[in-house]
């Protein structure tokens, strides 16, 4: 009996003992073994606005998203967040390799323009003709002295026609003389050709002449092109002359074009200024008054757009010349000038 109740005790205590050793954990147990979680139900404290820099860690720093899908991928190799985002725009995402040191920050441009298409090849534009009074007395000034310099061959013919005399008995008398002398008359006409080189003779007055015009000289000027040609047509302004024994004066900015001038009674030149008309009659009338005037001129040149070089000259206007003696008068006419078939 004492055996059995020993026996009881015993197994009453090693029950007992069991009892004690099985402890429920405490709240601070639990809450430890317990994963926290955000509001969604989701791992929390892996990707924040402003994570702690750790090894083995991805850290995102002042995150915009717009239109991309983000995910955090590694923390010791595994994906700690499985969730996309959608967004349009990541900007300002700094990143934390495994070996703890930064990349470099990148930014995504936030509207990518498209490839710009190259321009097409601007054509360079044609040598214009050209446009200004200056640049158009320039560019015929050159085109005659090129001529000159080059010696051309060419053809000349001028005459002065529609012819008026109002002489007084002297004049009627001589009147044919002085047609002659002025150039003035179908009779009187002049005409030339030149050889190429032949201005290496022991007359070479009677050619052309390097052309001096300038703005002052000339009224109005127009170029227009044709082809490979370029017509230059120039309003020269009026001039005078005046000769008598003692004074020689003239004034005549026809005479800069490039036509044969000069002084003295030559049948060559093409204008018979005061000057020329006087040394052609003094020996007759040594006490005559000249004077010479012309209106309405007009220079008109063809010139190859190419090479620069004269195609054709035409110099026209209008004279008056003025004989004042006892007998004397005046006479009228148009002059017409014409330099061609120029050789180079």
């Amino acid at each position: 009996m004492k055996k059995l109740t020993a026996l009881l005790l015993a197994v009453a205590m090693l029950l007992s003992f069991a009892a004690c050793g099985e402890k429920e954990p405490t709240p601070e147990e639990t809450t430890a073994n317990v994963e926290e979680t955000d509001a969604a139900g989701e791992p929390a404290g892996d990707v924040t606005d402003e994570a702690t820099t750790s090894y083995g860690e991805t850290q995102v720093e002042d995150t915009t998203v717009e239109g991309e899908t983000v995910e955090a991928t590694t923390v010791e190799g595994e994906t700690v967040v499985g969730t996309t985002v959608e967004a349009t725009t990541v900007k300002d995402v700094t990143v934390v390799g495994t070996t703890g040191t930064s990349n470099t920050p990148t930014k995504a441009p936030s509207n990518p323009s498209a490839p710009t298409t190259p321009s097409a090849p601007t054509t360079p534009s044609a040598t214009s003709a050209p446009s200004t009074t200056a640049d158009i007395i320039a560019y015929y000034n050159n085109a005659v002295n090129k001529a000159v310099a080059a010696k051309v061959g060419f053809n000349k013919v001028r005459y002065v026609d529609n012819e008026k005399l109002n002489a007084g008995i002297l004049l009627k008398t001589f009147g044919d003389v002085m047609y002659k002398f002025m150039g003035i008359g179908a009779e009187n006409k002049y005409t030339m050709d030149v050889t190429k080189g032949q201005w290496e003779s022991d007359l070479p007055h009677q050619y052309l002449r390097k052309s001096t015009l300038s703005t002052s000289d000339v009224t109005k000027a127009t170029c227009t092109a044709n082809g490979t040609q370029y017509t230059i047509v120039l309003d020269v302004k009026g001039g005078t002359s005046y000769a008598d024994k003692k004074t020689k004066s003239n004034n005549s900015p026809i005479d800069k074009c490039g036509i044969c001038v000069g002084d003295g009674d030559k049948s060559y030149f093409d204008h018979k200024t005061a000057i020329v008309i006087y040394d052609a009659i003094d020996d007759i009338l040594g006490g005559a008054k000249v004077s010479e005037s012309y209106k309405n001129a007009k220079v008109k040149a063809v010139i190859d757009s190419t090479t620069g070089n004269l195609v054709s000259l035409t110099v026209e206007y209008e004279i008056n010349v003025v004989i004042d003696t006892a007998g004397g008068g005046n006479a009228t006419g148009s002059a017409h000038i014409f330099y061609k078939n120029f050789k180079y």
